[in-house]
């Protein structure tokens, strides 16, 4: 796969943007957890139901499109307003108790009413005359039209219904232009808007929930950013691991020109791991498959370094963000006690970059195209229980259901010099190593 061109049309990130991207997203998967457990969301949610629900829509728009003119409190008002101005009423309220009212009714019940016929009679007595002013007087007639009626009655009822404290305060309510906002719904709703405005809130309101459950399902096993100074103070230790606990654990290959240097061309600096690749000459154990181990010159000496006393894994997600230079072999890969299974999470002749499965049969996998030499990418293997998924940065450049191993496998850096390359100097970078296990 050459990624020259999946650069060109922006399908493979920049390891700057897609380190970003990464950080980013733990980063979110971080906020919106902490968000979430926050009391700012709490009430969010709980006023988000209340101010959405229809109990709260339909009593706003009652209390901003109702007139006061139609409600009961401006109608009963008005009603008794008008009562107060009825002229007849209140005659009759002002006669209603009136002592001469009563002496009146009282002399309409004697023996004496008859008299008041009798003009000559009347002229005679100072209270027949009194008697008969008062009865064609205009409050005795409103007495006799209302006596019956029910409206001082009414009246009456009005004067203590808008005399009630409750009364009152609810007219004085109703009868404001401004009455929504002086409720504890308006309170509400201006507090959820608030809420609603508030940076962490958005940014909870934007995630997608569904990726967030993705990324949780991935729990670093592994991590390292080479923060140490010495080898011996980190999960890695110079040579190769075998079954067989006797064999040497640092040496090299006969057919290699290289003597793995046993952890002294490997080191840190400013955080970054370098294995290193340097002309020096050197008497170093190398194994033929005849002979053994056996004595050999070598005019270059590099390292090999693993985790495999500190840390194996089997399935998950591997990553490194990883350059290397010089005209050598540059590995990073995972393997075990024996030859076989051994994964590469890149491999750099020198000259080309590939990626796969070493097999008992030779190498299986892709060579990728396009890397620049001097610039970091980071190298992953999604590894799942039947399937081996190759990445750089974003992109995917390989994938095989063929020789999935069925073990845990150490992580491992080396670097070699193969017996037909030409020889030279060169160096390993890796500015860090995380793993991750995957639920499922």
């Amino acid at each position: 796969m050459n990624l020259f061109f999946k650069k060109l049309t922006g399908k493979l990130l920049s390891t700057e943007k897609f380190e970003q991207r990464m950080s980013d997203a733990a980063a979110a998967m971080q906020r919106y957890r902490e968000v979430e457990k926050s009391n700012d969301w709490k009430e969010y949610k709980m006023l988000h139901d209340f101010v959405t629900s229809a109990a709260f829509v339909e009593r706003k728009n009652l209390l901003l499109k109702t007139k006061y003119k139609t409600t009961k409190y401006y109608q009963l008002s008005e009603e008794l307003r008008c009562l107060k101005k009825n002229k007849k009423l209140q005659a009759f309220l002002a006669v209603r108790n009136s002592t001469i009212l009563k002496d009146y009714l009282f002399f309409r019940n004697s023996p004496d009413y008859v008299k008041l016929s009798d003009k000559t009679l009347v002229k005679a007595s100072d209270d027949l005359k009194r008697w008969l002013v008062f009865e064609k007087s205009r409050e005795y007639k409103a007495y006799m039209r209302l006596k019956d009626s029910t409206l001082p009655a009414r009246y009456v009822e009005l004067l203590k219904l808008t005399a009630d404290e409750k009364f009152q305060q609810e007219n004085i309510f109703w009868e404001n232009p401004q009455r929504w906002v002086t409720t504890d719904e308006y309170k509400h709703e201006m507090r959820y808007k608030l809420l609603s405005e508030s940076p962490d809130i958005q940014f909870f309101l934007k995630q997608d929930v569904h990726q967030i459950e993705r990324m949780e399902r991935y729990h670093c096993t592994f991590a390292d950013e080479f923060d140490w100074k010495r080898l011996s103070d980190s999960a890695w230790k110079a040579g190769f691991s075998y079954k067989n606990k006797a064999l040497k654990r640092n040496h090299s290959f006969v057919y290699e020109q290289q003597a793995n240097n046993d952890g002294k061309n490997t080191g840190t600096i400013n955080g970054t791991l370098n294995l290193i690749t340097r002309e020096e000459t050197t008497i170093a154990s190398a194994w033929d498959e005849k002979k053994g181990f056996v004595n050999k010159e070598y005019r270059y000496t590099a390292d090999v370094v693993t985790t495999a006393d500190t840390f194996r894994q089997k399935s998950g997600l591997f990553m490194a963000k990883i350059r290397c230079e010089g005209g050598v072999n540059h590995v990073a890969w995972m393997g075990c006690d024996t030859k076989l299974p051994l994964v590469k999470l890149f491999h750099h002749t020198g000259k080309k970059t590939l990626v796969g499965c070493a097999t008992a049969n030779g190498f299986v996998g892709e060579k990728v195209s396009g890397i620049s030499k001097e610039d970091y990418y980071i190298y992953s293997i999604l590894w799942q229980d039947n399937t081996l998924i190759w990445y750089v940065n974003n992109l995917e450049v390989y994938r095989t259901s063929a020789n999935v191993p069925q073990e845990a496998l150490y992580l491992a850096f080396s670097s070699f010099i193969s017996a037909g390359q030409k020889p030279g100097e060169g160096k390993i970078e890796a500015d860090w190593v995380r793993c991750y296990t995957i639920d499922k």
